[in-house]
């Protein structure tokens, strides 16, 4: 049951004075070099390319580099990387390291190390996984320079190696990359601007990191990810506070510095405190259905349509929204972005007929089988879905029920692809930012790769193939063609289904300076004011 914004803001009056944040004693000049921040989730796991997690791939900036990132336009920029050549037939890339690179441990990065650890990314994440089927050959030429020899041309490569959330292609030592992707990495050794601090682990509560004296910030201006990484605080903590009445109040009381994700109940209440700022992260996030696609029933493809055309936007997008702009996207890519069309209003828009859903249901041969809905109850974009979905679903005669948990916890069972009987899955809400919604080939959640791909099992060649023919074109009129021909085949199989679309909030203290917008809340630039 949603909370009603009154008794809401009743509770953030009520915890003022008892938010439970009681700082540790310590002098002013100290205080002010620590910056701490609160995370969407508290933080358990500890490697980028084992999960799509949002906080991890936080972390992986953090405690990571990579060879490209994207900039404030999503175009990649040169990172690690000095910069790339391309041969003429396109078909060989070499990449040069740029000088001063070195892991926390002090040992200098090689391209060995880079080369391993795009191997291993690879095998998890959905660009990776392109590129890869791209690449005959990547090897180190000499311990500077990363060699691709390519089947075809893949002319996103820096685009792949720029993606930047849900399994960014993180910079590893060739040691640890050697872990193989079905296994979470032991150690926490990386070549980025922050060291994490293990013995000051608490998974799910705190996390620690602290100043790279050795990191070697690129001089370019920022932009989004791009740019150098100079880093103003010689610690910065992060304290999951799961409570939003509790967040609030620490981040009004000065107990916190930044708080990452504001809920739409308490934006106007956050924005009248002259002592904080509050500012869009990300223009346009978008929650889906995830369907398990090859387990019954969702392995049928008329009951998933069926299931789609009961959706409603408006009602998934106001269980979330009572401040700030409302919109709807019959779209599985952010209806902002160039050439994006509204292919599925047709199945999913216009007025609900209850029964006649129902009908299509029955005509789709489903039998009664149970559905299960994973709902993580500590996720404030995603927890909401949860009840409506199972409202919908008992609407049109399906037999379901919901199964909640926090977030880790939920996002290791959807994980696996087991039947129900072993603790598997039908059906879960997620949501995914701008930047992982790109393109055909940074949506990892859009993607046909079966078991090799995002929890759900969509196996569809065809799928795959429309996304080939996309890299393959050249120019951009007939790149925008192509991404209408693989977004059609999305809403013929519907392997997910569009709930809402909104706007992210996050919010800090006043005397914060340097905020970049970024999908990453990003630490660089960062620095507080006199």
């Amino acid at each position: 049951m949603r909370m009603q914004r009154r008794t809401f803001l009743a509770g953030i009056a009520a915890s003022a004075a008892t938010s439970g944040l009681a700082a540790p004693a310590m002098a002013q000049s100290e205080a002010s070099r620590v910056l701490t921040y609160v995370p969407p989730q508290g933080l358990q796991i500890l490697d980028p390319h084992f999960t799509t997690l949002n906080n991890v791939s936080f972390y992986g900036h953090y405690v990571y580099d990579m060879l490209y990132s994207v900039d404030a336009n999503y175009r990649a920029r040169p990172q690690m990387a000095e910069g790339h050549t391309v041969s003429q037939d396109l078909l060989t890339w070499e990449i040069k390291l740029r000088k001063g690179l070195k892991f926390h441990d002090g040992e200098p990065v090689r391209a060995q190390d880079c080369v391993a650890s795009i191997k291993r990314w690879g095998q998890r994440d959905g660009f990776g996984a392109a590129l890869l089927s791209y690449t005959d050959e990547v090897v180190a030429s000499d311990d500077t320079t990363i060699r691709f020899r390519l089947k075809k041309p893949f002319g996103v490569l820096p685009d792949a190696l720029a993606h930047p959330v849900a399994s960014p292609c993180v910079i590893m030592p060739e040691r640890i990359a050697a872990t193989p992707i079905s296994q979470q990495v032991t150690e926490t050794i990386g070549s980025g601007p922050l060291r994490f601090v293990r013995d000051e682990f608490v998974p799910g509560e705190h996390a620690l990191f602290e100043k790279n004296p050795d990191y070697v910030p690129r001089q370019d201006p920022n932009s989004g990810l791009s740019g150098g990484k100079v880093i103003h605080f010689d610690r910065i903590q992060w304290k999951a506070l799961p409570d939003a009445s509790t967040a609030a109040a620490a981040l009004q009381a000065g107990e916190i510095d930044w708080w990452d994700t504001v809920h739409f109940d308490l934006l106007d209440l956050l924005r009248s405190d002259p002592n904080l700022k509050v500012e869009v992260s990300d223009p346009s996030l978008m929650n889906f259905i995830r369907f398990q696609n090859g387990q019954a029933p969702f392995n049928n493809v008329e009951l998933r349509r069926a299931v789609a055309s009961a959706v409603d936007q408006t009602i998934y997008t106001r269980a979330l929204v009572t401040s700030g702009d409302m919109q709807t996207c019959a779209a599985i890519y952010p209806c902002r972005l160039p050439g994006v069309k509204e292919l599925g209003k047709e199945l999913i828009g216009g007025e609900k007929d209850w029964a006649a859903i129902a009908e299509k249901v029955k005509a789709s041969g489903y039998d009664g089988t149970e559905i299960v809905i994973l709902n993580a109850t500590d996720n404030v974009w995603t927890a909401p879905m949860g009840p409506i979905l199972l409202d919908m679903c008992k609407k049109i005669g399906l037999n379901a029920r919901v199964d909640q948990g926090d977030l880790n916890t939920i996002s290791q069972r959807r994980a696996t692809n087991k039947p129900l009987s072993e603790g598997g899955w039908s059906m879960f809400a997620f949501l995914a930012s701008t930047p992982v919604l790109a393109s055909p080939l940074t949506a990892v959640v859009a993607r046909g790769l079966g078991e090799k791909g995002w929890p759900g099992d969509n196996d569809d060649p065809e799928l795959e193939q429309r996304i080939s023919d996309w890299i393959a074109a050249p120019s951009d009129e007939e790149r925008l063609q192509k991404l209408n021909d693989v977004h059609e085949r999305l809403w013929e199989t519907v392997p997910l289904v569009p709930l809402a679309s909104y706007s992210q909030y996050t919010g800090y203290r006043g005397d914060l300076t340097g905020y970049i917008q970024s999908v990453v809340p990003i630490p660089w630039g960062v620095r507080r004011s006199a």
